[in-house]
């Protein structure tokens, strides 16, 4: 039969375990005495598994069936809570050690199934380990089905994980370097290994031997070493003083064993540009460090299930668990490349996916506005009412000083959608500010919401002169099922009446301006008639 687990002890410590000394008296009844020895591996056995099913701490039986087939081949059966095993204990004594080979496998074959994991198999198997491996100086592992089986199942997810990390490098460095950038000097080491190993992965693969190879010659180990690397200035540096010291250098390096020396030296004389990884991956990754140690864990697990080393079942949902996080890292860093460098045929189909659902949107809502008999403004709709408002204000103000030889007004400030205040327009008399009106917009587009522009106006000073504000309501509407068609819920308005508030408060503000402007006016002129009037009596007099 073909056995599940087979694992090997070798050089017992105490031979005494499997072998019984027993001194007999001569053949010749004389006082010599002979040493014999008797094997009691049968016994080491039976404790082994006696141990071994107190370790397991599940209720099952076992019993000793004897030795079977030849000598030293011991066979006990364990009936588990499903299936009955069979373990083997076969003895091999050679001249230079001792050597136990352990075999576990279902005692019905009918019994074995591919589609769930044995665990009552995983816990027999290291029970009899365990209590043993202490006994003995080596223990090897020979074949395990188990592991073989979760490696099956950990490798699939690990070889997912691993294209996509190529991809996502590819990717990248393609973006930044061009479709040949291991070619760079900096990745030599890179090309080298691309130029030793893809004539053999051709080979191996002759249907694929037309196809750019270079991404998957590469240790994984090879390639995170490469875009993690610097990338130097093209140009040493054309100081003479360093000139002369590189020509130094070159002439004097007559020694092989001097020559890594003034190789290292002429690569320092480059100037560092920048790190790789730094400026092209990290902007993508959202958690640098927390990347970097999944990938790490990463290398480590594929390694370990590629290079055919032992698994449980612990091990494999450990390892399942890191391979898909790190592949989360991957697909999210993915995500971010491709929405900040799309192509010109994703750019075209995003626009038209977003042209059709704004085309869809704007007929639905022009079907309810129809049967609801409202309007329901987006955020430029309500928008552009609050700016009309704006300028009609800025239009009277702007009438009222168009004649006006001593103030004026700049050109207004189109109101934005912002949160701050904004400075809408200006009057002034030549450099002098004289007063400022400002606006603040609040805007709420959902249905049956109310908007608010807030219009404030000051004068030199911090004077308040007025503070409004404008109101508009969005329309709202509900489907009605009787009258089959949408309903108005809120009539959408616009209360501008506070705008007349603004206009008069700004024209008293002028008309109070120019009044002051004309009183001083008044008052200069007539100092300068009393002055006039006092130069010509002192002429008068002196004649």
């Amino acid at each position: 039969m073909g056995y599940e687990i087979e694992f090997k002890l070798i050089d017992i410590k105490d031979i005494n375990k499997i072998q019984c000394v027993e001194e007999t008296e001569g053949p010749f009844g004389d006082d010599v005495k002979v040493v014999c020895r008797h094997d009691i591996t049968d016994e080491y056995c039976k404790t082994i598994m006696q141990r071994a099913m107190t370790r397991i701490a599940i209720e099952c039986e076992w019993r000793y069936i004897g030795c079977t087939e030849r000598i030293g081949h011991h066979e006990f059966e364990v009936s588990g809570p499903v299936n009955k095993y069979i373990v083997i204990f076969q003895q091999d004594t050679y001249e230079w050690n001792v050597q136990l080979t352990v075999e576990i496998g279902y005692k019905n074959s009918c019994h074995k199934s591919e589609q769930s994991y044995d665990a009552f198999l995983e816990k027999l198997k290291l029970a009899i380990k365990n209590s043993m491996v202490r006994d003995w100086y080596k223990c090897v592992w020979i074949s395990d089905s188990q592991s073989l089986w979760l490696s099956r199942e950990v490798y699939s997810e690990i070889y997912m994980a691993e294209n996509e990390l190529r991809a996502f490098v590819s990717k990248v460095m393609i973006d930044n370097f061009g479709a040949e950038w291991h070619d760079r000097p900096e990745f030599s080491k890179l090309s080298a290994s691309i130029e030793l190993n893809a004539d053999n992965v051709k080979r191996n693969v002759p249907n694929f031997a037309n196809i750019d190879v270079n991404l998957y010659t590469v240790t994984l180990e090879g390639l995170m070493d490469t875009v993690q690397s610097d990338i130097y200035t093209d140009a040493m540096s054309s100081d003479s003083e360093v000139q002369k010291r590189i020509k130094s250098k070159i002439f004097s390096t007559t020694k092989l064993d001097k020559m890594k020396s003034a190789l290292d030296f002429l690569r320092n004389q480059y100037t560092k540009k920048y790190n790789i990884w730094d400026k092209f991956f990290i902007p993508f990754i959202d958690k640098p460090e927390e990347f970097q140690t999944s990938l790490t864990s990463f290398i480590a697990n594929r390694n370990h299930v590629a290079h055919n080393k032992l698994l449980d079942y612990s091990a494999k949902e450990k390892m399942l668990y890191d391979t898909h996080a790190f592949r989360g890292y991957i697909k999210e860093a993915v995500r971010k490349f491709d929405s900040e460098n799309r192509s010109e045929e994703v750019e075209e189909t995003l626009q038209a996916i977003e042209d059709q659902k704004e085309y869809e949107r704007e007929a639905h809502l022009e079907i309810v506005q129809s049967e609801a008999g409202i309007s329901i403004r987006d955020r430029k709709k309500i928008l552009a009412l609050f700016r009309k408002v704006i300028r009609d204000i800025y239009r009277d103000i702007h009438e009222i000083l168009y004649f006006n030889e001593v103030l004026d007004v700049n050109e207004i400030n189109s109101l934005k959608d912002e949160m701050d205040e904004q400075l809408l327009f200006t009057i002034f008399n030549g450099r002098q500010e004289l007063l400022n009106v400002y606006g603040l917009v609040d805007i709420d587009d959902s249905e049956g919401a109310t908007s608010v522009l807030k219009i404030s106006v000051v004068g030199g000073n911090d004077e308040d002169v007025a503070t409004e504000s404008i109101e508009y309501v969005n329309g709202e509407a509900e489907y009605n099922l009787e009258q089959t068609g949408y309903m108005p819920v809120v009539k959408d308005s616009l209360d501008d009446g506070n705008k007349e508030a603004v206009k008069e408060a700004v024209n008293e503000f002028v008309l109070r301006i120019m009044d002051d402007c004309e009183t001083m006016g008044y008052s200069e002129e007539r100092r300068a008639e009393e002055d006039w009037d006092a130069d010509a009596a002192d002429i008068l007099e002196n004649r």
